[in-house]
Formats: C-alpha cells, structure tokens, sequence
C-alpha cells in the first residue's frame, strides 16, 4: 500500500519490474531455504532482465542481513521487521547501492491508517492484531527476530476491519504471534474476548481468529468467545501431548489442562471445528513421550491437524538440549501422527455428506476442473481443504448455500 501511495506499479511478473523485492521468512529451516532460494531466483532475474534493484525484507534479513549482503552481491538494501515504513525510500534511492543495512531491534507495528493494497483475488484479509511473542517456548527463535509481545489498540484494529468490510472482504482472519495475549500490556484496552466481541458490532460477516496458546485460556475468555460473533473454530497449537516434553518446550501448560480447555469450547460453541499442530522429535522425546502424544490426540479427536518435525534454531535452548533425535526417526513418527489423525478425522468428515454448508466463494478453482473453490466456516484459507463447486454460475466473494455431494478426505464438493 505505501508503494503504490508513492506513486509506484506493481507487477507480479518479475522480468518486467524496475526493482525487485523478496519479503523472506525465517521460522524453520524449510522457510529459510525457501527464502534464499527465492533471494538468488530473483538475483538471477535481475541480472538478466530491466530491474535495476533487488530489495529483501522480512525476518530472514532481522537475523542475517549482513551475510545477505556479503553473500548475494545482487542484493541492493536490506530491510529489517522494525523498519518496514522505509521501504519507499529504499526503492527510492536503492539502485546501484549496496550499503542499506537495516536491523533495528524490533518494534514496528502497523495501524489502520498504514495504506493497504489488497489484490481484490479473494475475499479474506489477515489482520495482525500484535507483533512478538513473550512466552519464550525453548524451539522457537521467533522472539529474536519479532521482538517483545505488543499489541494494537483494541479501536485501531476495529477500525481496520470496518474498512476491510466496505471494501468488501467477507472475512478477516486475526494473526498474530500469540493471539490469546492480545491487549494484556496495554491499560484499559482489554483483552482478545473484548476485541472479538467489539468486532462483532462490525459488518464483517467472518471473524477468525487463529493462533491460539492453550495456556492463557479461562472462564471468563471461553464465556466471551461463545457470546462473539466469530466462526465456529478453534486454531489452538498444542504442540505435543506429553508432560515432560511440554515442560522442556516451555509452554506453561499440561496436556490434561490443555484436553480440558478444548472440552470447555466445544460445551460452550455448536459444531465446533478444531485445528491444531504438533511438534514431533523435539530433543528428549522418548518413545513413551510420542506414545503419549498419539494417546493424546486420539482422546481429544482433533478436525484438523498439521505435524512438523523438530528444526534446531539457531539461539534458542532447545538447540543445545540433549537427546537429538534423528531425521529418520522425527519422519517416522509425523507419518504416525497423520496417518492417526486421517483415521480418526474420517468419520467426521464422511458425516457431511449429504449435508448443507454455508460456503464462502473464494474464486475460480486453480486446481481441479471445477468451475469454483470456497470454504466452509470450518476451514481456514490455505491449510484445511476446500469446498470444490459445481455451479458455474456463482459469484466470487459471495457465500453460497450447498449440499455436500462428494467427500475427498478433506476436500468437498458441493452444488
């Protein structure tokens, strides 16, 4: 949005683009490897085509932008998470320099008066709520390069969603680090049950929130999410589901607490769908600790399930813990982990049919020969399936009423 402010076009055909630029990722190796390679793509495009500038930005150069620039000699400016409000003076001045080292500590945060593009491609829109992360969990090196937990105030958010929904966004999807941590430092602005249920006064037909930590959970926060108008669903990363690994991880929960916070939504919210992520081969898992985790979710009987594998991160304690376990032996369990979780969602899932759903028509299908793709309440965009739609006649960012008619694993069909 400050681009095109500026006065600048955007393109996403890299060969004909004047500068180029890389918004990087550094989570786990897999999005490191991703970013580089992106990183010396473009590095390669740019040498072959008009652009006179390469720019990267993102967590990637917050952690290693001197090396960027030191080993990518195409690279022009770096440009760390705290500083993204200079990226038009970057593109401004960027050509031909190579000495724009930005990695300020982290504190920037946008706020609703920051300008936005939005593509007008699907009817979503993530809304970042806060930035950072203070629970300090052993794997995790987010808050080296996102900094401290800080939120926006709680009417700054209200008025970006408000906005989101003249423009016609049927859904906004609130991220952030640590979600259930929203508005705890700021005085009087309340927490992230007062800011869904302020939201629901708003004309946003969808509310989802997603990244949810099990630890922070209460009484008083599940009464507030069953009066909110939010979809029924729950984005809550467990990460594993033996004591003593979720001791050494650091998360401040156990996993009766946590089988116990999940018992408390679904009493309180109607078909509830219930997303979560495990962590397999953290250092020191024993065979019974995985056991435990495969009881775990067997008894809680998640809909949704994503598993990764343990990744040293570079700082963080885990990464000198001992008892690392082998990528041999870290594959073998995720394959457990989701081959349980498919048998034991299967019979939900085969429940639907047959069914009426409520459907958000996201926009053409890229990926079937279906005329249209949408989603239910229950799915989030990019990581629960899809509703694939018979009618050619549908109109795109529009809700849809459907029956289910076939049922793929995960994936509908409906007309």
């Amino acid at each position: 949005g400050m681009l095109t402010q500026a006065g600048h076009e955007l393109t996403d055909v890299a060969g004909s683009a004047e500068c180029l630029i890389v918004n990087t990722c550094a989570f786990i190796d897999r999005a490191r490897e991703e970013s580089v390679n992106t990183i010396l793509e473009l590095a390669r495009v740019k040498e072959a085509g008009r652009a006179r500038a390469l720019i990267v930005t993102g967590c990637l150069t917050q952690r290693y932008g001197g090396e960027i620039l030191t080993e990518i000699p195409e690279v022009n400016a770096i440009l760390g998470t705290s500083e993204l409000q200079r990226i038009v003076e970057l593109v401004n001045q960027a050509e031909g320099r190579q000495d724009w080292v930005t990695s300020a500590p982290p504190g920037y945060l946008y706020d609703a008066r920051t300008p936005r593009l939005l593509t007008g491609r699907v009817p979503y829109a993530y809304v970042k709520i806060a930035e950072g992360c203070d629970m300090g969990c052993t794997f995790c090196a987010i808050p080296q390069f996102r900094g401290a937990h800080r939120s926006r105030p709680l009417q700054d958010v209200v008025a970006e969603v408000e906005g989101l929904a003249r423009q016609g966004i049927q859904e906004a999807i609130l991220v952030s680090q640590d979600t259930l941590a929203y508005g705890r430092e700021i005085p009087g602005n309340g927490d992230i049950g007062d800011l869904i249920l302020a939201l629901s006064d708003t004309r946003m037909p969808w509310i989802r929130p997603m990244y949810l930590h099990p630890a922070h959970v209460n009484d008083r926060l599940v009464d507030k999410w069953r009066r909110a108008r939010v979809v029924p669903y729950l984005d809550m990363p467990v990460q594993h589901g033996d004591d003593e690994v979720l001791r050494a991880m650091r998360r401040a929960v156990t996993a009766r607490r946590m089988k116990d916070v999940v018992a408390q939504f679904r009493a309180a919210i109607p078909d509830l769908a219930i997303r979560t992520t495990v962590l397999v081969g953290f250092p020191g898992e024993t065979e019974a600790a995985f056991d435990n985790l495969l009881g775990f979710v067997e008894d809680v009987g998640f809909d949704r399930l994503g598993v990764f594998t343990y990744s040293v991160e570079e700082g963080t304690p885990a990464a000198g813990m001992p008892g690392q376990i082998t990528p041999e032996v870290m594959a073998e369990r995720a394959q457990q982990v989701q081959e349980l979780q498919d048998r034991l969602a299967w019979p939900r899932q085969k429940a639907l049919f047959g069914t009426r759903q409520t459907v958000l028509v996201d926009g053409p299908s890229a990926d079937s020969a279906f005329p249209f793709e949408g989603r239910t309440a229950g799915q989030a965009p990019e990581i629960d399936g899809v509703v694939y739609l018979r009618d050619p006649h549908l109109s795109p960012g529009r809700f849809a009423d459907v029956r289910i008619v076939e049922v793929d694993g995960y994936e509908l069909v409906g007309e």
